[in-house]
């Protein structure tokens, strides 16, 4: 299920039952690290049902995905609201913020409706994405293998980074946010174009290595045991508190692409 941009808690506009990819949400959820830090909220999702497995899959697997957003033809792109927009224009992704707290997680149609048929193949990746900040104070990335959850809807890894400021994190759509990994090292001034990069790789003893890079440099890795399985990916952002900044995010993603780690 893909879930439109959203400036109430409950207006939410729905397709077809499969894999939630969130949409814009408003700020309701504060979720803290269980081991201590904390950065912005969780995502205020409204309950989707149960993701259907298809019979057999419909036409051939998933395991790479590239988009250079030249079209919305993988469809990205979110119907307006007067909280945000998400629009792809002149070879961008481009989301803007009208009001604090706004959370988009979007993949994109695509990878959706893989999932559903059963054809999306994500377990070992790496999940890239060029993107220049224009505004705000937003921390912002990618994310990975989003699958439904036992005591929320849906789960995945998220890889995000701001101007001193990185973390990969455990969030569910119930706003549950757990930080794996946190560093205050990281550059990310407004104006300049960066390279972030994720790596979701299993490994032989059942656990799974994470690890964030931000242009070409190591910047954060983490080892997960039980680890999550394949599912989509996608982008990320969360904008800052008012208390923060007085400007909401502007944010130009210029690609995105998935490849077999």
């Amino acid at each position: 299920m893909r879930t439109g941009m959203r400036n109430a808690r409950h207006g939410t506009a729905r397709k077809p039952q499969g894999l939630a990819i969130v949409g814009l949400a408003a700020a309701a959820l504060t979720a803290c690290s269980s081991a201590g830090g904390s950065d912005g909220a969780g995502v205020d999702a409204p309950p989707h049902p149960a993701a259907e497995t298809a019979a057999a899959p419909a036409g051939p697997t998933i395991s790479a995905f590239e988009d250079s957003f030249d079209d919305d033809s993988n469809g990205w792109a979110l119907p307006p609201v007067p909280s945000g927009t998400t629009t792809v224009e002149g070879g961008d992704f481009v989301w803007e913020s009208k009001q604090p707290d706004l959370r988009p997680h979007v993949a994109p149609t695509t990878l959706g409706e893989a999932f559903d048929e059963g054809r999306l193949q994500m377990t070992d990746v790496v999940v890239s994405a060029s993107v220049t900040p224009e505004r705000g104070a937003a921390a912002l990335g990618v994310f990975c293998r989003e699958v439904p959850d036992t005591d929320a809807d849906f789960q995945w890894y998220e890889f995000v980074v701001r101007d001193g400021y990185a973390a990969i994190r455990l969030v569910d759509s119930a706003g549950n946010l757990d930080v794996l990994a946190e560093t205050s090292s990281a550059r990310l001034p407004l104006g300049s174009a960066a390279s972030i990069a994720a790596s979701c790789v299993d490994a032989a003893d059942q656990s799974a290595s994470l690890s964030l890079s931000l242009d070409g440099t190591a910047v954060l890795d983490t080892r997960v045991e039980d680890p999550l399985g394949s599912g989509a990916a996608g982008l990320q952002a969360y904008d800052a508190a008012e208390d923060e900044s007085a400007d909401r995010f502007l944010i130009a993603w210029h690609d995105f692409t998935v490849e077999p780690a």
